[in-house]
């Protein structure tokens, strides 16, 4: 069972990456609502399908507060301004870390949460994956 569990949550976060990642690289294909907070929506469902395939039989409840708190935890790093961070920040890599802390994020973090827990909790009684 935990390894069908794996398979879905791999399947997720393959579809899942390059939505986020049009979100940022080919925002004008979108809408406004979602060029402004898709990629950090999307980010916060990736984190969430990546702990619930590493750890698959924790609750959903768990794995959702888990991902959410380093979604938070990500964007208070943001706050942190000392030039190697910085450089840090422009490298490839940033695209992960984020160059500012805005609350909106946080917000947007929530949702990403909400949405995968849910869509997590949907497919795995469709798919008979539940405990």
């Amino acid at each position: 069972m935990k390894a069908r569990k794996r398979w879905l949550y791999f399947v997720l976060i393959m579809l899942n990456i390059p939505l986020g990642l049009a979100t940022r690289w080919a925002p004008q294909y979108f809408p406004s609502l979602i060029r402004t907070y898709g990629g950090d929506v999307f980010s916060a469902t990736c984190i969430f399908f990546g702990f619930r395939f590493l750890y698959p039989v924790k609750s959903l409840l768990q794995v959702s507060l888990i991902s959410y708190l380093v979604c938070i935890a990500i964007e208070l790093q943001q706050l942190y301004q000392a030039e190697w961070a910085v450089k840090l920040r422009n490298t490839p890599l940033g695209i992960l870390l984020g160059h500012g802390f805005l609350w909106s994020d946080c917000v947007c973090y929530l949702v990403g949460t909400m949405i995968a827990a849910a869509l997590g909790f949907v497919l795995e009684r469709l798919l008979h994956l539940e405990r």
